[in-house]
């Protein structure tokens, strides 16, 4: 496949199998009709190994066609970490607009190999990510991930039947699970699930997640980022159905993202976390920046006040 920018002069492919290595370096560099578009910068493409999946690439190019080199995605959302006192920093490497339109950043493609081997480890059902890699032209590179993705498998985004009690189930669980991540395993971030024809439930798209330890981070830290990420999953919630048209969303939505956290959350709960947290301490640039003040407004939330009492005793408090 060629770059928009001239021709690509390597396919460098890190921990794949040999028959992966062959058939994702003849989709860069020779492109091909097999492959079907799984979102826009995804492509599907015969196993060469596995029967009944399908060898998924993230970072293939733009909606199946070539990586856009030196044409940024600007779509967001922002990546952000928070240091010892809870301040704010872009994290520009792990954020959507450093990569290439179609493709993924260096640290997209290391994090989600790295994090889903870590999780399978211990037994948590998350999709395989069976590699990486980076596309090179003259002038740009760009990477990419590999996963094993059976094609039985769905995305709990919005419900195909017409039922929404699935989608907000599903939505449950991924809640749950980054909760559980993040006080077990130090693994704080965002992601998404998918659905087995079996009815069982994977992780995917690990990308976004932060190791966090008390080492260089406090319980501000911690909590800032569960906040940004339980913020992003609210926007989720809302927007899939919104996409899809349905009309049947319940009117409290956004709050069952935050339910698993409080159960009897309700959108005050949600407005405060967004006007006490959110728009005052993660919209960059800060105008100021107190970490007394920042506590009080934690504390003064109900949402704030959860996440500081889940933290584990570990990370150093105020």
């Amino acid at each position: 496949m060629s770059a928009t920018d001239g021709p690509i002069v390597n396919v460098d492919i890190r921990h794949a199998s040999a028959a992966v290595v062959r058939r994702t370096r003849a989709w860069f560099e020779t492109g091909g009709k097999v492959g079907a578009l799984d979102g826009s910068r995804s492509i599907l493409l015969p196993h060469p190994e596995r029967s009944g999946f399908a060898l998924k690439i993230k970072g293939a190019g733009y909606k199946g066609g070539a990586i856009r080199f030196g044409t940024f995605c600007r779509n967001g959302p922002m990546a952000l970490g928070f240091d010892f006192d809870g301040r704010a920093m872009e994290d520009v490497a792990s954020g959507h607009d450093a990569a290439f339109l179609g493709g993924a950043t260096f640290q997209q493609a290391c994090t989600e190999f790295n994090v889903t081997r870590r999780l399978a480890a211990m037994g948590i059902a998350v999709v395989p990510c069976i590699g990486y890699g980076r596309v090179d032209t003259l002038h740009h590179s760009s990477w990419f991930s590999l996963f094993d993705w059976h094609r039985s498998w769905s995305a709990v985004s919005v419900p195909r039947s017409g039922l929404m009690d699935g989608y907000l189930d599903g939505n449950r669980r991924l809640t749950e699970a980054m909760l559980r991540l993040a006080v077990e395993h130090d693994l704080v971030g965002y992601c998404s699930l998918v659905r087995t024809a079996e009815g069982e439930f994977l992780l995917k798209d690990m990308h976004p997640f932060r190791q966090m330890d008390p080492i260089t981070g406090s319980q501000l830290s911690w909590v800032m980022q569960m906040i940004f990420a339980l913020n992003i999953r609210c926007q989720a919630i809302r927007y899939f159905p919104a996409a899809a048209a349905r009309d049947d969303s319940p009117a409290d939505i956004v709050v069952r993202a935050l339910q698993p956290l409080l159960a009897d959350a309700t959108q005050d709960d949600y407005e405060a976390m967004r006007n006490r947290i959110v728009k005052p301490y993660m919209r960059l640039p800060l105008d100021t920046f107190d970490p007394r003040r920042l506590v009080e407004a934690l504390r003064g939330t109900r949402i704030g006040s959860a996440l500081l009492e889940r933290c584990p005793a570990r990370y150093p408090r105020w």
